[in-house]
């Protein structure tokens, strides 16, 4: 799979190769917070990828009856 990059963000491995930390440049992020805050998402969602979803309609279900007991 190829990985996309961003000037100014870098992604620090451990020696395992496992993603741990990501190193942005504050100058990218004050130009380009909006940019940024969408690179982050996308790596989130990418470490997110086996995680079991749920239906929409179960978690409206569960939003509503929250919402009911407050």
């Amino acid at each position: 799979m190829k990985r996309s990059t961003m000037k100014g963000v870098k992604l620090i491995t451990d020696e395992t190769e496992n993603r741990r930390y990501v190193k942005i440049d504050i100058a990218t992020l004050v130009s380009e917070p909006e940019a940024v805050d969408e690179y982050l998402d996308g790596l989130i969602a990418i470490a997110r990828r086996n995680e079991p979803t749920v239906p929409y309609e179960q978690m409206m279900r569960a939003v509503h009856k929250r919402a009911e007991k407050k």
